[in-house]
């Protein structure tokens, strides 16, 4: 009997969540989102959440749920050529990042892992370089190698990836005689990364150029200024520049 009152409760439960959501579809920039959203507001999320491919194979490029608006449990991100590459996966509570996270190129290889509970990378394939960096102590900017350079968590080829999106899709271009927009840029963008991990000093080599693509690349700076590490020489952080080509060339 106790059994059956318990199946009862779940099922009665079961019925009064599908009653209380109803699903919405919209256009998500690289696929099709699926979701539920609370029938009381017809706005907060809660359920499952799904970006689907808008091309074939039609795969899950975005998986996880929501409580309540808030983002809740592990999530899912993949590339959105294929979908079937994970792009970076973690847990979320109370729609905050907690414990590791990890990240990947396109080609399934792990270039990062971080301790959102501690703050602190575990793995960071990007200190793994002979490269030389400047660096500005009391004014002074001298070129030396680092035991990690500044890093943005998930690693700085996913962010200028999202860079170039950004350039493609906000930056006006020239259009040719047969109606096509042109892309050919071949500039750099560099800035310096504080101790504190905030971005500073904002240079775009093509500004005098194409002031409004400056702005457009400035701006994305701007507004994705959290989540840098900064750079480590003997463990100590030190204010550090990075410097990132701009190279794209489209037709269409």
């Amino acid at each position: 009997m106790k059994n059956k009152i318990t199946i009862l409760l779940l099922l009665i439960s079961t019925i009064s969540f599908a009653q209380k959501t109803k699903k919405v579809k919209e256009n998500a920039g690289y696929g099709k989102a699926k979701f539920y959203v609370l029938k009381s507001d017809g706005v907060t999320k809660h359920g499952e959440y799904k970006i689907t491919s808008y091309t074939p194979p039609f795969r899950n490029v975005v998986l996880g749920n929501y409580s309540n608006g808030k983002r809740e449990g592990i999530w899912t991100e993949k590339y959105d050529q294929s979908g079937s590459q994970i792009r970076m996966q973690g847990n979320y509570e109370n729609n905050i990042k907690v414990g590791i996270w990890k990240y990947y190129n396109s080609k399934g290889k792990l270039l990062q892992e971080f301790n959102f509970d501690k703050n602190e990378f575990v793995t960071n394939s990007e200190c793994e370089t002979e490269n030389e960096y400047e660096v500005e102590t009391d004014g002074v900017i001298e070129s030396m190698r680092l035991t990690c350079p500044p890093t943005r968590i998930g690693g700085l080829q996913i962010f200028t990836k999202d860079l170039y999106r950004q350039i493609t899709k906000k930056s006006p271009f020239e259009i040719n005689s047969s109606g096509r927009t042109t892309i050919n840029i071949d500039e750099t963008v560099s800035f310096f990364v504080s101790k504190e991990g905030d971005i500073e000093n904002i240079k775009y080599s093509g500004k005098e150029d194409n002031e409004e693509l400056s702005k457009v690349i400035e701006d994305y700076l701007t507004e994705n200024n959290d989540n840098w590490i900064s750079g480590k020489l003997n463990n100590e952080k030190v204010k550090a520049k990075i410097t990132i080509p701009i190279r794209i060339r489209m037709m269409y």
